[in-house]
């Protein structure tokens, strides 16, 4: 339940653990068949054409590196779209409102490129996106999957909107106080990611990656995604929605004493879709793709042959 230097992360900064080291550094991301712009977004095309469709949404000063274990593995049996947020990963950042110049975007990238039925895919903030995305068009996808992504940031949900836009304000200063790349990656390298995902060497090569992203640009995106509450429009989400709850015990026993009390938490924060399920993957921290690759692989897949096209 941690996006990058959150309320979470800063809490569990003050514990003191072993990690155990559970994944590997995922695959190389595979050369892209083509690459544009959908306006501030830029999308990055892989797999069949033809096939079903497809779309990555990255997380916070991620870009499509961090799904590219997923990307290799769909990417023959689907037309795979996988998005950059601006901002993020060297694409160029834009002023706010972000979540709404985005999905504005989104809609008129389906459009523009004949992108029929697609089943969106997000982690973290990304996931927080494809809910969003679910409740104003559900129609117009396939699915939606959110990897620890939520419609409201978890531990906010019993929060006024001033109590939680008092935390953004203090979090976004936190994250905006980085003023060089160097100082981002060191900030990721040892307070954020060794929350986040298990691997020492995970988090070695991921820190340099996300250092690419523009720390004002994250500042604002973890403003507008800490005051946002989706949970009022999720009864508009007629298509499935899969919720990934990642859960390791050796960092949240103190929060949740097992996989089934975390599912159950997660339940009440999307208990207003039509269609919405909860899957642990247990063994795994926030970077689920990271630290349980197979685990993610297999949940994605199971839910893509449910949502077959007829």
């Amino acid at each position: 339940m941690k996006r990058f230097v959150s309320a979470g992360v800063l809490a569990m900064s003050m514990l003191c653990f072993n990690a155990p080291a559970y994944a590997v550094t995922p695959p190389p991301l595979p050369k892209a068949n083509s690459t544009f712009m959908a306006g501030p977004i830029q999308v990055d095309v892989f797999g069949t054409p033809g096939k079903p469709a497809l779309i990555f949404i990255p997380g916070l000063t991620c870009g499509p590196w961090e799904w590219s274990g997923e990307i290799a593995q769909f990417a023959p049996d689907y037309t795979v779209f996988a998005l950059t947020l601006p901002g993020f990963n060297g694409v160029p950042a834009v002023q706010a409102p972000l979540f709404k110049t985005v999905s504005d975007n989104f809609w008129a990238m389906l459009s523009a490129r004949n992108i029929a039925k697609p089943v969106v895919i997000g982690h973290s903030l990304g996931g927080t996106l494809a809910i969003m995305l679910a409740e104003q068009h559900p129609d117009r996808l396939r699915g939606a999957i959110a990897v620890d992504g939520l419609p409201i940031f978890p531990g906010f949900e019993r929060q006024s909107p001033a109590q939680r836009a008092q935390a953004a304000q203090r979090m976004s200063a936190q994250l905006a106080s980085a003023s060089t790349p160097q100082q981002f990656e060191f900030a990721e390298k040892t307070y954020a990611l060794p929350y986040m995902m298990t691997s020492k060497d995970d988090i070695a090569a991921v820190a340099p990656l996300t250092a690419k992203s523009d720390p004002q640009a994250a500042a604002a995106w973890i403003s507008e995604d800490l005051n946002l509450d989706l949970r009022p429009n999720l009864k508009n989400i007629s298509t499935p929605l899969l919720e990934i709850a990642p859960y390791d015990p050796t960092l949240e026993n103190s929060m949740f004493a097992t996989a089934g009390a975390k599912s159950a938490y997660y339940a009440t924060l999307i208990a207003g879709a039509q269609k919405g399920k909860v899957q642990v993957i247990e063994g795994s921290r926030h970077f689920a793709m990271y630290d349980q690759p197979q685990r993610l692989h297999e949940a994605i897949a199971e839910f893509l042959r449910e949502q077959a096209p007829e």
